[in-house]
């Protein structure tokens, strides 16, 4: 089973996001039974064994970052607003591919429409 938990979007950049091709529909995040897979266009995508999250909980509004993100230390954010955040923390560090380059994803935080379905349907302990 798959289940779909879109990206949540700011009403006011959606044009921009799909402009550049990271609007919806190029965005998915899908939770399988054995993988978390995140897509955001050319600019992110992740295959995260499930068993790899550690800890996954809320986080606080972003309101200086939105698109796609990261520190260059294993943190990214993937995000079409700043509100409905949350932060998987990933042990051993999962593949993915930022802005087409290989890289590896430490610490992940998702803009969800559904954050608090996304946390129960992961079931991992909170931080």
């Amino acid at each position: 089973m798959v289940q779909e938990f879109p990206i949540r979007y700011s009403p006011r950049l959606s044009w921009l996001f799909a402009s550049v091709l990271l609007g919806r529909r190029h965005a998915d995040v899908r939770l399988t039974s054995t993988d978390l897979l995140v897509r955001m266009g050319w600019a992110f995508e992740a295959r995260i064994p499930r068993t790899s999250i550690r800890t996954a909980t809320h986080h606080r509004d972003v309101w200086w970052a939105i698109g796609v993100h990261t520190d260059f230390h294993g943190s990214w954010l993937v995000n079409g607003s700043a509100t409905g955040i949350v932060a998987l923390a990933i042990d051993p560090p999962a593949r993915a591919f930022g802005v087409l380059l290989p890289v590896k994803v430490t610490n992940l935080g998702l803009g969800l429409q559904d954050p608090d379905g996304f946390l129960r349907s992961l079931g991992v302990p909170e931080r």
